[in-house]
């Protein structure tokens, strides 16, 4: 079994590149969807967030999701301390998911796939990127905000110019990317991998 960590920036289409594979019969583990319901269901995350954070950061309804991202994106050393917690329960439910499956591709779904360490989990890393003004204009699309808001967020992330040159693979996700040719051929250079 080989092990793909599928990343990108904002806007660049890893979802959509991602229900392509699912659509292709391939399974898919989102990270940010995982770290969302540990951060509810994990008795281990909940106490320790309780202890980092105080009560307020549950509520009657789970995780106080606007409690916990104002203090995510206040303090860098909060963050850190954050996703200390949750980031290694995220790769342990990805480990235990990618045993469960006899597919011989799986593929991991992070944007922050360097920056947790998740890199480490995987075999292969395929970017998904796209023009810089694609981008912006997506994320203005998807999140009704401003151009500004757009590229504040864009270049809150990581730089894709470095992303590109760690990545093993990339599928160019513009208007006029023939994105099915590109992951036809990219599934044909898995499967021969995996099989060897």
């Amino acid at each position: 079994m080989l092990r793909i960590g599928v990343t990108g920036g904002i806007g660049a289409g890893k979802t959509y590149v991602c229900r392509k594979l699912e659509a292709m019969g391939f399974p898919v583990f989102y990270s940010d969807a995982a770290g969302k319901r540990l951060m509810n269901e994990d008795t281990t995350i909940r106490n320790q967030l309780i202890e980092l954070l105080g009560a307020e950061c549950y509520n009657e309804n789970g995780l106080n999701r606007a409690f916990v991202a104002e203090k995510l994106f206040q303090d860098p050393s909060t963050k850190k301390a954050i996703e200390a917690i949750v980031h290694p329960k995220v790769a342990q439910a990805f480990a235990f998911w990618a045993e469960d499956n006899d597919s011989p591709l799986v593929f991991i779904e992070s944007a922050i796939l360097y920056e947790s360490g998740f890199d480490q989990f995987v075999d292969k890393v395929l970017l998904i990127d796209a023009d810089v003004e694609v981008r912006i204009g997506r994320t203005m699309q998807r999140d009704i905000c401003s151009r500004k808001q757009a590229e504040d967020r864009i270049n809150a992330q990581f730089d894709s110019k470095q992303t590109r040159k760690r990545a093993d693979y990339i599928i160019e996700n513009n208007p006029y990317s023939d994105v099915n040719s590109q992951l036809f051929s990219l599934i044909k250079t898995l499967y021969r991998l995996s099989d060897s």
